[in-house]
């Protein structure tokens, strides 16, 4: 069978909407896709993650594998919030010292 270009293997690791219903439903099914996504988020669907601008395409298909019994464990979930990329490399602020008296 010849691959078509909305394949899962076709599209990049975190994904847009309509790149995963197209790949999941067939192109031009990005509104039912959309709705589809916000009942099943509820079930453990992973969120569109923040920094990346997309859906972990292998999460959303182990989510949909433990849906229909061919795993048995959840994937995991978009991590909560924005990231500071930047926090690593600032400084702390200095604690003051207390001398004994």
């Amino acid at each position: 069978m010849r691959k078509g270009p909305s394949d899962l293997a076709d599209i990049p690791l975190f994904a847009t909407d309509e790149a995963i219903s197209s790949a999941f439903l067939g192109p031009g099914k990005t509104s039912e896709w959309r709705q589809i996504a916000a009942l099943l988020e509820t079930r453990g669907l992973p969120k569109i993650d923040a920094l990346m601008g997309g859906r972990y395409v292998p999460a959303v298909r182990a989510f949909f594998d433990k849906e229909y019994g061919l795993i048995d464990r959840a994937p995991r979930l978009a991590p909560s919030g924005v990231e500071d990329l930047g926090a690593w490399n600032r400084e702390r602020p200095k604690q003051r010292r207390v001398r004994p008296v």
